[in-house]
């Protein structure tokens, strides 16, 4: 599984830069609910995008109902990304995920905003350092 930290620069939401362009401009991308958590393409519509903000940071992870769409859906992603906002963006950062030895989960916490996040994992990530 691959999971996406879209960094804006200082002052910046990405989360809300994504919405706002997806809501209102995007061709091929659209939300698959209401609550504008899931991406969905228009040239895929079994996949999506599970996406959340933590601090301003876009949070986004990949979910393709058929494994060997992950590719698709982080080229087309990734590229929205670099083409829409390349100047409010500091970094881009992807993590490759083993669902065998990581069980993490999204959850949209009840007492923020909407498409805000938090990164739980039950089990610790090989190589990332604990605290």
């Amino acid at each position: 599984m691959l999971t996406l930290q879209v960094v804006p620069r200082a002052g910046i939401d990405a989360y809300r830069l994504l919405r706002d362009k997806v809501t209102h401009e995007a061709r091929t991308w659209s939300w698959k609910n209401k609550a504008k958590t899931r991406l969905a393409h228009k040239q895929n519509k079994r996949g999506y995008i599970e996406v959340g903000s933590a601090d301003g940071v876009l949070v986004a992870e990949i979910r393709p109902a058929d494994k060997d769409d992950t590719f698709f859906f982080a080229e087309k992603f990734i590229g929205r990304l670099v083409a829409w906002f390349e100047p409010s963006l500091a970094a881009i950062n992807i993590q490759f995920r083993d669902d065998r030895t990581v069980d993490a989960r999204v959850r949209v916490a009840h007492d923020r905003a909407p498409g805000s996040c938090e990164l739980r994992t039950s089990h610790p990530i090989p190589g990332a350092r604990q605290g």
